[in-house]
């Protein structure tokens, strides 16, 4: 008779950047509450991991704030006995700035370090990926530098930096191979940059941010700006900064990665970026957005594919049952309840 499957949770939290600095967070504390040393899970942190800048160089005005962020992490999950995943994301690559794989290496030495030596900042090294990580026969995850494709200056690819893909079509062709591999399992995909998204970055956008468009990055900055405001928005919808949809390099990753997760149905793709929380159901794909680790911003709470949508701090749940079923969870925080608020369930394979 065959070893009978285990439940195994994946937790995925992205955007955590401003947290609480050196002292316990209420997010994280609200997730930590959900782990239970009897049940196999894992923690994804879904880039932007220190905000505003990654971590800089020693002596820089913002280097004890961003050492006190990480410092709150490793406080936090010393005693996890799961799985603990950190990616990168524009944030962590200095907002995308060319020295930005400076920011992004000296990250990956430091939390491995705060934790032990454990290779928990993936891909390595700057590296597209993918990036195989081993958790159950029947859980196959895998992570895959977003960011990457946004950047400037050095981008590391080849051996002479240690990556497995050799160029942009390399990677493809890896990731195609791996999800080939496991399409018997339940396969997730963990990136900073949303497939799809209902929010800002997806070229969603409310009256206020035509009438108030500086509203868009400071939620304070009420200054009218009608008719010539709605430029702003409509440069973000359709030809986009590098952190947004429209933008060439980033239409073309999401062509590609589209194209390819079509071919798997039931694949989950999990991205954090917008800074809320949502659930996209299209092409017979999961897709879920968890960016709301510290940070809050404008979403849709429905549409044709979104399922869910919500402004709130939290996270998400996978649970991975013993009959193979799949149920995603959304949980928004509470200060009188420790674990936070159910805010969403739904059972998605």
């Amino acid at each position: 008779m065959p070893e009978p499957k285990h439940p195994y949770e994946v937790f995925l939290i992205g955007d955590t950047g401003s947290i609480a600095n050196g002292r316990p967070d209420q997010v994280l504390e609200t997730l930590k509450a959900h782990l239970k040393p009897d049940q196999q899970s894992a923690v994804v942190f879904l880039g932007d991991n220190v905000y505003p800048r990654g971590l800089p160089e020693e002596g820089h005005l913002l280097r004890k704030g961003a050492e006190g962020i990480l410092q709150t992490y490793h406080d936090t999950f010393k005693d996890y006995h799961g799985k603990l995943i950190f990616i990168p994301g524009n944030h962590d690559y200095n907002k995308g700035r060319d020295d930005g794989i400076e920011y992004v290496i000296r990250q990956e030495k430091y939390i491995e370090k705060l934790f032990d030596g454990r290779n928990i900042f993936l891909p390595s090294n700057g590296c597209p990926g993918p990036a195989e990580i081993n958790v159950t026969p029947h859980v196959a995850i895998v992570a895959i530098n977003t960011q990457w494709w946004m950047q400037g200056g050095v981008r590391p690819v080849g051996k002479q930096f240690g990556c497995r893909a050799k160029s942009e079509e390399d990677f493809f062709d890896l990731l195609e191979e791996y999800l080939e591999e496991n399409k018997n399992r339940h396969i997730l995909v963990i990136g900073h940059h949303p497939v799809y998204s209902y929010a800002i970055h997806g070229g969603r956008f409310k009256l206020k941010h035509h009438i108030f468009p500086l509203t868009l990055y400071d939620p304070d900055a009420y200054i009218p700006l009608p008719i010539i405001g709605s430029l702003l928005p409509l440069y973000r919808k359709w030809l986009g900064a590098k952190e947004d949809m429209s933008h060439p390099r980033y239409r073309n990753l999401r062509s590609r990665l589209k194209e390819l997760f079509a071919r798997y149905p039931n694949l989950i793709y999990a991205a954090g970026h917008e800074h809320n929380l949502q659930y996209v159901h299209k092409n017979k794909n999961h897709y879920i957005v968890s960016g709301s680790g510290s940070k809050l911003k404008y979403v849709l709470q429905g549409g044709k594919h979104l399922l869910f949508g919500m402004k709130a701090k939290g996270f998400f749940k996978l649970r991975f049952e013993n009959d193979g079923s799949v149920f995603s969870s959304a949980w928004v925080i509470d200060p009188k309840i420790a674990k936070g608020i159910l805010a969403y369930e739904r059972q998605i394979i």
